[in-house]
């Protein structure tokens, strides 16, 4: 029996060491690709570019950390924009890469994580200055820094969800800044986009017999809500429903493939990533900012376009109401507009139909 129990301890011992040492051998394969450096452009032979561009940029911008990291193949290729949504959700380069959407073989990609948000988080930035006011005016400042050091007149400009709103407000601004806009799930009617949305979910809660998301919606109840609070626990209910019940794309995305994105990204320092993992893809400015979106009607800010427009829009989307969109941009009046349905396809239109997205930039936006 003594002879069994040693036995039974030193194989407990022997897994113990071998799971120790797997770990140890994870950290250290992280700690490697974790030097916060960007990564080099380079050809299939891993040749570095002679004239591309890769650089993160951690500067103060109207007295907010903020980081750029930009990144192209050839420095002569337009330049182009991308404000992220969320709001307050960090929008990584490496996740474009992996569905072959970073798109910077044909321009100089700027991705901008705005204040408060992933690397560029600081919690030293007053609370009061997470408004879309001050974020539209931060967009503004990166616009002239990119105009300047990248020698361009004019670049492209792209919103995602949330960003859609920023990255229209900085065209009203300053429209000679911009060669045209692109709309990726574009934001209309703040509110009428919620009341429709939830009803959406407690439809298909109910066509499905989903007994806890039936609960759970009729204890939140449908917009709007008495108090700010109500509102932002409400939403994250309602919006994890709405993401189960939306139909996705394609693109075969698995938990591991995250990960590896995540922790074998360079551009990221190894004390981030962690913080990631735990505390998840949104930053602290995303309650206090959720609500200013929420009120925010696309139609009575701005039908006047003084460049072309171009949205793209999941059929099926019901964070930001397809339906919705599509009355937005018929209501709006451009030198050029197109509209771009994604059939079968909810938010994430560029992770679930990342061909389609990619061939309207190179057909339609570029004309190549």
């Amino acid at each position: 029996m003594n002879r069994l129990l040693r036995k039974i301890g030193k194989y407990i011992l022997c897994l113990f060491g071998v799971i120790i040492t797997l770990l140890l051998v994870v950290v250290l394969v992280i700690g490697i690709n974790s030097s916060g450096r960007p990564e080099p452009i380079a050809d299939a032979a891993r040749k570095s570019l002679p004239n591309s561009i890769a650089v993160i940029n951690d500067t103060v911008i109207n007295g907010a950390l903020q980081r750029l990291t930009v990144r192209g193949q050839d420095k002569s290729n337009p330049v182009l924009l991308r404000v992220h949504g969320g709001p307050g959700k960090v929008e990584p380069p490496q996740a474009y890469r992996f569905n072959n959407t970073d798109l910077e073989e044909y321009f100089t990609v700027c991705y901008w994580d705005q204040r408060g948000v992933g690397p560029a988080f600081d919690g030293n930035v007053p609370e009061q200055s997470y408004t879309i006011e001050q974020i539209v005016q931060d967009g503004l400042t990166v616009t002239e820094y990119l105009r300047a050091t990248l020698g361009k007149e004019k670049i492209y400009i792209e919103g995602t969800s949330t960003g859609t709103v920023i990255a229209s407000f900085m065209v009203r601004e300053q429209p000679q800044y911009y060669q045209a806009y692109i709309g990726v799930a574009q934001m209309a009617d703040g509110i009428e986009n919620e009341k429709l949305s939830y009803n959406y979910v407690l439809a298909e809660a109910n066509r499905r017999g989903d007994t806890l998301a039936i609960k759970e919606l009729s204890r939140i109840g449908g917009p709007p809500y008495a108090t700010v609070e109500k509102g932002n626990e409400a939403v994250q209910i309602e919006r994890f429903y709405a993401d189960k019940y939306m139909p996705k794309g394609a693109t075969d995305i698995s938990a591991m493939d995250i990960l590896k994105l995540i922790f074998l990204y360079d551009g990221w320092s190894m004390g981030y990533k962690f913080h990631i993992v735990s505390n998840g893809m949104y930053s602290p400015s995303t309650p206090i900012l959720w609500p200013q979106f929420a009120e925010i009607n696309m139609m009575n800010e701005m039908v006047e376009w003084p460049i072309p427009v171009y949205i793209m829009h999941g059929e099926h989307d019901h964070f930001a109401e397809y339906s919705l969109s599509k009355m937005y941009f018929d209501s709006l009046s451009a030198p050029h507009k197109e509209f771009f349905t994604f059939s079968n396809t909810g938010h994430a239109i560029h992770y679930d139909q990342p061909e389609k997205y990619r061939e309207i930039y190179l057909k339609n936006i570029l004309n190549l």
